[in-house]
């Protein structure tokens, strides 16, 4: 009796998806999300990272950055390993980039500026600070000021005090 390639490929399959590397040597994580709001209004496509304070425990910063991608109702939920797997316990220090339309002559594969002209983008100076516990499903909303748009403002005249 001859086994179907079909049937067979598919336990081939089977077999080889429960062959996957275990990574004990990663941190749990635990879901968790949040809003991001620039002036009270969702900041869409905004990214959002995470970077672990000096001396969190066990936390290679180099490895482990929780990150996510600001959705149109201005939540977020976190990656650090999979897609929306969370963020391991501890510390962060939380920066956001969010770019705009991409310069004229840019690739497509590049992001547009910073319409946040980097102000949030330094963990060193990150938009907020947060803890994540174990049971954190939710982080407070982030509601960041806009920056000003200097080339307009340098376009726009000049009140005159004179009448």
């Amino acid at each position: 009796m001859t086994i179907p390639r079909t049937l067979l490929a598919s336990g081939l399959c089977l077999m080889l998806c429960g062959c996957g590397t275990k990574h004990s040597d990663r941190p749990a994580v635990h879901p968790v999300g949040g809003k991001l709001l620039v002036a009270g209004k969702p900041a869409v496509d905004a990214q959002v990272i995470l970077y672990p304070v000096a001396g969190a425990e066990k936390l290679d910063p180099s490895q482990v950055r929780p990150r996510a991608i600001v959705e149109a109702d201005g939540s977020y939920h976190l990656t650090t390993f999979v897609t929306r797997d969370g963020a391991p316990v501890g510390d962060f220090a939380v920066t956001v980039i969010w770019p705009g339309p991409r310069d004229k002559g840019q690739g497509e594969d590049e992001p547009g500026p910073d319409r946040l002209q980097q102000r949030y983008g330094d963990p060193k100076k990150p938009a907020a600070s947060v803890h994540i516990g174990s049971e954190t499903t939710e982080l407070a909303t982030i509601d960041l000021k806009p920056v000003e748009d200097k080339s307009k403002a340098a376009a726009s005249p000049k009140p005159s005090m004179e009448q």
